[in-house]
């Protein structure tokens, strides 16, 4: 077992805003004698180093093999950073241990840890879980992936805490001995193939979530996906199903309705109707989420109170850039969904809305095939506008569809009202990463709604 009382001295990798800064200070307040080593430059780095403990050495700029020489006994990678740059595969290859910084957080937490992962539905299933989890009376805290590191967590959850993780495939690549008592794969859909070889190493990375797992943890696995339900036959853990169509799982919809099996009773959860977030993809979401609080329940050896947790799923209004309903503008509906960088997210995207929908796509690619998304968008969307360096690609790929490209998000708010009709949805589901015009996926979605407030108030010209 991985004993962090033995370290003296330990890099970081990867200098974030979040993770990496979060990971530094953790292990400089341990007086852990801490690197952290980013291929910015000092003054790139200069927000970051405001916020960091005096006693942390930053190494900017090339992350040359050398910088081994200084002697660890440990290097914290932050998510994205891959094990295959020469600086981490040479600490492999001296015998160095390498973890994520998820690893050095379950090494530092108390309590019961909940971890989620999936192509699609992470944050908002996380998000969701916790929040039926207070709900229920448990002592929750949401982190991870979705926004706040789980190592900021480590002086904050106590034995009775439950910590619901959002992880990425980029934070299970190192783990060692992290083991979620209760874990879920949402789905596996292609994404990130920029990094990973093929689906099978893509979906390896994600399965690492329950290879720690025993028969006494659950594993929550989305019934309707194939590849899903195949690698559920692999984990040692309880496996719990949700599906839209088969009747047999452990919760299904059926008539407009969530219903769980309990005890041997089939119990109606949730009214879909009520719900304030909408689209398919939110009720497969809250089945995944209803079921993780109700295996929470068992481990806790308590009762699932369905009642208490219908009543907190209806008052779940979602969250910022994901499915985001942002109003109306004479008869059409804005809708961001600026976090949907997938084919899969997009698919739901437009699948959710019941109307016809003027689709906002683009950015910067990331090794999908995007061709796999025309059946999806056929009789769904009246017309694509194209944003980013992507536009090219696309209008290739989406030939058969009407489409107009946008120089600006603005520009792509009024093409989108020009082009829509009464009663259709101007939806920004990029399918893209956003660095090529923005920050990150916050920055497009903000702009997205500045642009619909303009356009709202009158000060952005659309016919």
């Amino acid at each position: 077992m991985f004993d962090i009382s033995k370290i003296r001295s330990a890099l970081v990798v990867g200098l974030s805003l979040r993770t990496g800064l979060s990971a530094a200070n953790y292990l400089a307040g341990r007086n852990i004698e801490t690197a952290a080593s980013d291929v910015k430059t000092r003054a790139d780095l200069a927000g970051v180093m405001e916020k960091l403990d005096p006693r942390v050495r930053v190494i900017a700029g090339p992350q040359e093999p050398s910088i081994l020489d200084r002697g660890f006994d440990l290097v914290v990678l932050s998510p994205g950073v891959p094990q295959t740059i020469p600086l981490v595969a040479e600490a492999v290859r001296r015998g160095v241990p390498v973890i994520a910084e998820v690893e050095l957080a379950y090494l530092a937490l108390q309590g019961t840890i909940i971890g989620i992962t999936g192509t699609d539905g992470k944050t908002t299933t996380t998000a969701l879980t916790g929040h039926l989890l207070a709900a229920l009376g448990f002592d929750a805290l949401v982190g991870g992936n979705i926004g706040v590191p789980l190592i900021s967590f480590a002086g904050w959850a106590g034995p009775d805490t439950v910590t619901v993780a959002e992880l990425s495939s980029f934070q299970l690549e190192t783990i060692r001995e992290f083991r979620p008592r209760v874990a879920a794969i949402l789905n596996v859909t292609p994404d990130h193939l920029d990094r990973y070889g093929s689906m099978e190493e893509y979906l390896d990375a994600k399965l690492r979530i329950a290879v720690n797992q025993t028969g006494e943890d659950y594993f929550v696995a989305n019934g309707d996906d194939s590849r899903v339900i195949a690698s559920s036959k692999r984990v040692k853990s309880r496996v719990l199903t949700f599906s839209i169509k088969d009747t047999g799982a452990d919760a299904f919809y059926n008539g407009g309705s969530i219903i769980c099996r309990h005890g041997g009773s089939a119990i109606v959860a949730a009214e879909a109707l009520k719900m304030k977030i909408f689209g398919i993809h939110n009720i497969q979401n809250a089945m995944a989420a209803i079921l993780m609080a109700s295996a929470m329940c068992d481990i806790a050896g308590r009762e699932p109170d369905f009642d208490v947790m219908a009543g907190s799923l209806y008052g779940f209004r979602g969250l910022e850039h994901r499915m985001e309903l942002l109003g109306e503008y004479q008869d059409r509906t804005f809708i961001n969904d600026s976090k949907a960088t997938t084919v899969g997210a997009v698919e739901m995207a437009v699948h959710g809305y019941s109307g016809n929908c003027v689709l906002i796509l683009g950015g910067r690619t990331k090794g999908d095939d995007y061709s796999r998304l025309v059946a999806g968008l056929r009789g769904r969307v009246r017309g694509l506008i194209l944003i980013g360096e992507s536009s090219g690609e696309f209008s290739e790929i989406f030939s058969e569809f009407r489409m107009e490209k946008a120089e600006t998000m603005d520009d792509a708010v009024a093409r989108g009202m020009r082009m829509s009709e009464p009663g259709d949805a101007v939806l920004l589901s990029p399918v893209c990463a956003s660095f090529d015009m923005f920050e990150n996926f916050e920055e497009r979605g903000k702009a997205f709604r500045a642009g619909f407030d303009k356009l709202r108030a009158g000060e952005l010209r659309w016919t």
